[in-house]
């Protein structure tokens, strides 16, 4: 649970804008007039006026009827009741494999467009830095059965194209069919990492999860994309891919860019191999695109994929 002492909601908002923005983005999907309006009244009751040592049974089943799963996760994290403790408590923990809170996960910084935020960096549970966007396309496939397959890369659960050709040749199928879609195609260490440029899609429509699917996306990162109502991509190495004694996480200001960037070490996370479709990007995204792949070293073709 989050550390929380007594303040007002402006209060609580000030503190925690993205668990804010996310708790609003959630609610969204209900089809309410005002969300926002919504989020204020059970962050109240569960958050900030909530006490332990009270019956909150009525409570508890109240919004457990209404919140969705993400929304339920978050705030028995958050709250001082202790919602373990009550009959209905499985609907608030109730977690399929591969997902976990955005919660668990600290915001490091920010992609910005236009003065709004567009895209948030934050720390995973495996220590890697991650771009998070709900409005960039980011379909992750992996590619057959790598040698020396480690069960951290790629769960036995995983859905995967037989080969490269095979996946992007999906890739390709579908930009016949929409001629309107361009998708920048990375390769990464076990497979491919796409970026739709052309157009906004959003992790909870149904069309999203279709195009990943048709694009044999790994379930459990849909999944995932889907609970966290965010598309990711990784930008820095997995811990056990690498070389301790050649690599070192520092950090250089890139006077080009204008970001913190990885240095000095012998690995890159993905390689741009194409664009697929329509080659424009879209200005708002320009910004993502230009801090993954900075991050990531796409066009550093002779460094190890990691």
């Amino acid at each position: 649970m989050l550390n929380q002492t007594a303040c007002s909601f402006e209060e609580f908002v000030h503190k925690h804008p993205q668990l804010y923005r996310k708790l609003c983005y959630w609610a969204s999907w209900r089809d309410l007039n005002d969300s926002a309006t919504q989020v204020q009244k059970y962050l109240t009751e569960l958050v900030l006026e909530a006490k332990s040592d009270r019956d909150n049974s009525a409570l508890v089943k109240k919004w457990a009827q209404v919140l969705s799963l993400q929304e339920r996760n978050g705030l028995a994290q958050l709250s001082p009741i202790k919602i373990k403790d009550y009959p209905n408590a499985s609907q608030w923990y109730k977690l399929q494999q591969g997902e976990y809170s955005v919660l668990n996960e600290p915001v490091l910084g920010e992609i910005c467009y236009s003065g709004k935020q567009i895209a948030v960096l934050t720390r995973n549970r495996y220590d890697c830095l991650i771009l998070n966007t709900d409005r960039l396309l980011i379909v992750d496939v992996d590619i057959g059965v790598p040698r020396g397959r480690d069960t951290r890369d790629c769960p036995s659960s995983c859905q995967m194209a037989i080969s490269q050709q095979q996946a992007i040749a999906a890739l390709e199928a579908l930009v016949e069919q929409f001629p309107q879609l361009g998708f920048r195609v990375y390769r990464t260490r076990n497979g491919l990492r796409y970026f739709c440029t052309t157009h906004e899609f959003h992790p909870l429509e149904p069309k999203s999860q279709r195009l990943m699917k048709s694009l044999y996306a790994d379930p459990l990162y849909a999944r995932l994309c889907k609970f966290q109502a965010t598309f990711r991509a990784r930008l820095t190495p997995k811990p056990w891919r690498i070389e301790q004694s050649k690599y070192e996480e520092q950090s250089i200001y890139d006077r080009i860019t204008g970001m913190v960037l990885p240095s000095s070490n012998p690995y890159a996370v993905c390689h741009l191999i194409e664009i697929v479709g329509e080659q424009s990007i879209l200005p708002e995204f320009e910004p993502i695109v230009e801090s993954h792949d900075a991050y990531c070293r796409v066009s550093r073709l002779g460094l190890e994929l990691a």
